[in-house]
């Protein structure tokens, strides 16, 4: 067997491979993806010191790019085998997440160095991935009367009625975040209440990793005001 990562490909033999799959869960408790971890362990040769530095180097070269395919192979270099990685299938590509050298004793950068690399990818779900949806209804007023302190001449300031009845006044407002794309706007609860002119919905930039995109952001809020009281609850998440 041997290992490939993008162009470079390991000795055949030179190193292990222990794999996890961990599932993650958006903060409402729906499965999002699947996050797989790789932990390569393995120990480059070569003939001393000098040639040693420069398989070094081309190992760190190699980890400190990205690559499209990563996996194991059979020992002809071309032919998969079932585990192996396609970023074009991942949410965000192969992650690099760690390049280590974890021994220093002994005969370590002789003739031989061990090495550890931990590679990270995630599998998104089937559906359309929504990471995260807030929204609040706020309620201002009752429609009860308007009160006045009129500042007198002479002696405290007078309480007067200017108005007997007042409007009932909400906001709707919330934010989403989508993994694969941007979330479903919300409605507004009370379209014929709905102040129009104020309304406000913001796109934002979604994350970029290589080609891919991800995290995509949207903010809303909505005003109304209305001669009846306003009943309704935030909207549930699709």
């Amino acid at each position: 067997m041997r290992l490939r990562f993008g162009n470079y490909t390991h000795a055949s033999q030179e190193c292990s491979l222990v794999i996890g799959k961990q599932a993650v869960f958006s903060p409402r408790g729906n499965r999002l993806l699947t996050r797989e971890t790789w932990q390569i362990s393995g120990v480059l040769h070569a003939a001393d010191p000098a040639a040693l530095t420069l398989e070094i180097a081309r190992l760190r070269e190699a980890y400190a790019g990205s690559a499209a395919v990563a996996g194991l192979f059979l020992d002809d270099g071309q032919t998969p085998t079932d585990h192996v990685l396609r970023a074009a299938d991942t949410l965000g590509g192969i992650r690099v997440s760690r390049l280590e050298f974890p021994l220093g004793s002994g005969g370590e950068y002789s003739t031989w160095r061990n090495y550890r690399v931990t590679l990270e990818a995630d599998f998104p779900e089937s559906q359309p991935l929504l990471w995260d949806h807030v929204e609040t209804v706020t309620f201002l007023g009752t429609g009860g009367p308007r009160h006045v302190f009129l500042e007198t001449l002479d002696g405290p300031p007078q309480r007067q009625v200017v108005a007997p009845q007042t409007t009932y006044r909400a906001i709707q407002q919330g934010r989403a975040l989508g993994g694969t794309g941007y979330p479903v706007l919300p409605a507004p609860l009370w379209p014929a209440a709905e102040l129009a002119p104020r309304r406000l919905v913001a796109w934002g930039t979604p994350r970029q990793t290589g080609t891919q995109w991800s995290h995509f952001p949207l903010e809303w809020r909505y005003e109304f005001e209305s001669p009846l009281p306003l009943l309704g609850l935030p909207t549930l998440p699709p």
